[in-house]
């Protein structure tokens, strides 16, 4: 929808107001390529929609200390801790904050699934490392400690630590269901340790996903769509998920198809397969584009890269069109980032003829 709306009239709009004699003419978008992917090549994992119906059963117990709180109690939290909505009369209470932020990480767990499998296996791994500090803070209290309410307490002071259990909201362990709290997070722990475990076992060696990203990369390259471009950019919403791919394939680019690797994410972890450029993102981006960044001829010992792994740090502002081949390896949240990453090649004047878009979506069957 997003393609035939509003691409099509950026276009329409450009090339009647703006016209493309003196500019360039745009080049031929061909069908994109939609492939669905299982996970396990092994046929050993679940299905995403299984997979997602685990998700949604986590209670995220260790983010949500205050649905556990005794209603005795609950009137000096929402003192404490609410706030009045800005411009009007009503409360916005925590306990609805965390709430939110609950249905959040049940859906960033889901994104991350289908991103790649060793990123929802980070995710999992957090999860139970938080649910395992939130059990252990609880059996270490002390039955014998001082009565002490809430309104008293500061939760930055060191002396009330031991006291208090949290992340940003803290509660008193007095003043919590115990029994009802750890109940959840045992079963929180039991399940996610179940789909860690489980997850953990799909290595790159029987990672579907990956084996469907590497034929489509070395297809393209075999068979390019326009001659002598080899250049391809993959696209991933996160770092964990375009880390674990370069990791993947930038050797196996360079020995089976002679291709040089670039990833870039954003957060100063650059990594490069030629050896004499340096890793900032400028002198990335400019060897993967030498044309469109216009790079002077005494750079040109540095190399040149054709496969570029990055997050959305470059799904913005950057002119790509050396290359012709956009990869979204997940979706992301927001749809608009779909066109703006393709909008890297899918420019005015470029030298390409035709320019391909490949999107992974998750295989909910």
């Amino acid at each position: 929808l997003l393609d035939l709306l509003t691409i099509a009239r950026s276009r329409k709009h450009i090339q009647k107001y703006y016209g493309i004699e003196e500019t360039g003419r745009f080049p031929e978008r061909l069908k994109p390529i939609n492939l669905r992917t299982d996970v396990d090549q092994a046929g050993e994992f679940r299905s995403i929609r299984d997979i997602n119906n685990e998700i949604r059963r986590l209670t995220l117990a260790a983010y949500a200390p205050l649905r556990y709180v005794l209603p005795k109690k609950q009137a000096a939290y929402d003192e404490k801790y609410s706030q009045k909505v800005r411009g009007g009369t009503g409360i916005f209470r925590q306990v609805d904050r965390e709430e939110s932020l609950v249905h959040l990480l049940r859906v960033n767990a889901l994104k991350r699934m289908e991103s790649s499998v060793v990123s929802f296996t980070l995710t999992l791994q957090r999860q139970l490392a938080d649910v395992e500090a939130t059990l252990a803070r609880i059996d270490a209290r002390d039955e014998d400690i001082e009565e002490i309410d809430i309104e008293d307490v500061d939760a930055d002071d060191p002396a009330f630590e031991s006291l208090l259990v949290g992340r940003k909201v803290k509660v008193l362990l007095k003043d919590v269901d115990l029994v009802r709290w750890k109940q959840d997070l045992v079963e929180d722990r039991n399940r996610l340790a179940t789909l860690h475990a489980a997850a953990k076992q799909v290595d790159a060696t029987r990672d579907a996903k990956l084996a469907a990203l590497r034929e489509v990369i070395e297809t393209k390259c075999r068979s390019p769509i326009n001659s002598g471009n080899h250049k391809v950019l993959v696209f991933t919403a996160f770092a964990d998920t375009a880390q674990y791919l370069y990791h993947e394939l930038s050797s196996w680019a360079r020995k089976k198809l002679g291709l040089h690797s670039a990833l870039i994410t954003g957060a100063g972890h650059n990594q490069t397969t030629l050896p004499n450029l340096r890793k900032d993102f400028a002198s990335i981006i400019t060897s993967f584009a030498p044309r469109a960044k216009e790079r002077p001829e005494d750079l040109a010992g540095e190399g040149e890269l054709d496969l570029l792994i990055a997050t959305d740090c470059i799904s913005e502002g950057q002119n790509l069109q050396d290359c012709d081949t956009v990869i979204n390896y997940d979706i992301h949240w927001n749809p608009v980032r779909i066109i703006q990453r393709f909008g890297r090649i899918d420019r005015i004047g470029s030298p390409n003829d035709r320019i391909q878009l490949v999107n992974f979506w998750p295989n909910m069957e």
